[in-house]
């Protein structure tokens, strides 16, 4: 498992390469804690967090430090940035900010970072990020927010530069980081390389064999995957996240009705989850009834979660729960509704930051293009795409612009301009929907060898998504279908068992 943080902006190319250009020498971010006692504790939040990945404790000594050192707004960030409960991110950040006014000036940059960030100012927040590492290039905290904030933007170019950068080669949590972000990169094998270094220095804690799990899963290992989180529940039978970990294999596996079990037995075993951690596995729990094509049991199981996420005033949860029932509606009108009701929970606007609701928003939005263009509705489709333009155009955010170009993509796709589709579609190559419409681009307009090189990705995706239960399997089928569409065969043998 690796800690989660927040986001950052598509424009980063140039910024983070002149960062690393002119790196300095600084060594530790100066820190205004008051007090020996609130240092160790840092020092332990810190272990707990990136080493250990016991996000959970680690909170509570965050706290801790917080309730003894009330103004020290780094603490109040590091909080902000490591909680798991989405109402103590927005009100950690807002007590941040309050007491800026006591920190010192290399802290007053980092707080005005993800102050920048948190209110989709990320223009401004890309300049502080980068001040920041300037200065501090091999400050833990530092590398390690920057690493996760950017790899959750999915610039995982971007993250592996500030850390190969870092020159922070002995550190467990960099480690377990990197080898995330060189998965998301497809670059296997540096993974591991990584992975193995990260249990030889940790062989006794569970998380090592937890991440080694993950990452072997990302790779469609399966087998292998089950094996590793059995290890770590061995060294730590309370590592709640590895009895997640083999549902969410089992749920890519194909075998939903196990997976659910593996599911129940965990929430069973576990029920006092972090709130981000319950809202995750809750998700993946409804989304095994999509991979059936029990689309009943997914309408039960994912309204049950959006009336979880309403009575604990979650509006992005709320919202992103009724998208993703939108998204497999036979009835096109009944997915119009349920998109309302997101646009709806979503200006409720409770316990959730400017960003993420710019974000939500952009994938409400998408998603109307798609039900739109199902439709058959051209109006509908355009009107949706004309609001998500004017999003991508006023945000410079990775994540709203992959949502821009894979509806794009799409509504062109579908109006037969499949040359015009292509380099929308290629700017989404994170989206199952959008790799598939790309591979039959490629095949209409003849470019056999990258709609072969797609498949084999498509065919290889292993997360547990909405959005991969819709495209993944029913791909994998066809390729192990002798009569199925002859352009995929040769992607057959790519496909991991």
């Amino acid at each position: 498992m690796k800690s989660f943080t927040t986001f950052i902006a598509a424009s980063l190319a140039l910024s983070v390469s002149a960062w690393t250009q002119t790196v300095s020498h600084g060594e530790a971010l100066p820190l205004s804690a008051k007090s020996t006692e609130v240092r160790q504790l840092l020092n332990q939040a810190w272990i707990l967090d990136s080493d250990q990945v016991e996000q959970a404790q680690a909170i509570e000594v965050m706290r801790k430090v917080v309730r003894l050192d009330p103004t020290f707004a780094m603490g109040h960030e590091i909080l902000a940035q490591i909680s798991l409960d989405p109402a103590e991110q927005v009100s950690e950040q807002k007590q941040a900010l309050a007491n800026r006014g006591y920190a010192n000036a290399s802290e007053q940059i980092v707080i005005d970072w993800f102050q920048n960030a948190a209110d989709h100012k990320l223009i401004p927040a890309i300049t502080n990020m980068n001040d920041a590492l300037h200065q501090y290039p091999r400050d833990r905290w530092l590398v390690f927010l920057a690493n996760s904030w950017l790899m959750a933007q999915t610039q995982y170019e971007r993250a592996a530069t500030v850390y190969e950068h870092s020159g922070i080669t002995d550190s467990p949590g960099l480690i377990n980081n990197a080898a995330y972000t060189y998965a998301n990169m497809r670059q296997f094998s540096k993974a591991y390389a990584l992975m193995d270094k990260y249990v030889a220095l940790m062989p006794q804690d569970p998380n090592p064999q937890d991440s080694y799990a993950e990452i072997l899963r990302m790779a469609g290992h399966y087998t292998i995957a089950i094996d590793h989180y059995k290890v770590a529940l061995t060294i730590n039978p309370q590592f709640y996240s590895s009895q997640f970990g083999i549902a969410d294999t089992y749920l890519l596996m194909g075998d939903e009705t196990r997976a659910r079990q593996e599911y129940d037995a965990a929430f069973k075993k576990f029920p006092s989850l972090p709130e981000l951690d319950c809202i995750r596995w809750k998700t993946r729990q409804a989304t095994t009834y999509v991979y059936e094509k029990d689309f009943p049991g997914a309408d039960k199981a994912f309204q049950s979660l959006a009336d979880y996420a309403h009575a604990k005033h979650l509006s992005q949860v709320e919202a992103d729960a009724y998208r993703q029932m939108a998204m497999y509606q036979s009835d096109n009108h009944q997915a119009m509704a349920l998109l309302t009701k997101a646009e709806s929970a979503l200006r409720d606007g409770a316990n959730v930051s400017v960003i993420n609701a710019h974000q939500e928003t952009a994938q409400i939005l998408r998603t109307r293009v798609q039900v739109a263009i199902r439709a058959g509705n051209s109006l509908a489709a355009d009107t949706a795409a004309a609001k998500l333009a004017e999003l991508s155009l006023n945000s410079d955010d990775k994540v709203i612009d992959s949502a821009f170009n894979g509806a794009v993509g799409a509504h062109l796709f579908y109006e037969h301009k499949y040359k015009q589709a292509i380099p929308h579609l290629e700017e989404d190559d994170n989206s199952p929907l959008s790799l598939k419409l790309l591979a039959a681009a490629y095949q209409t307009t003849g470019y056999f060898a990258g709609a072969k090189r797609t498949q084999e990705t498509l065919a290889n995706f292993n997360d547990p998504s909405v959005e991969q239960a819709l495209v993944v399997p029913a791909l994998r089928k066809c390729l192990a279908n002798p009569t199925c569409n002859v352009g995929m065969k040769d992607a057959a043998l790519q496909i991991k068992h």
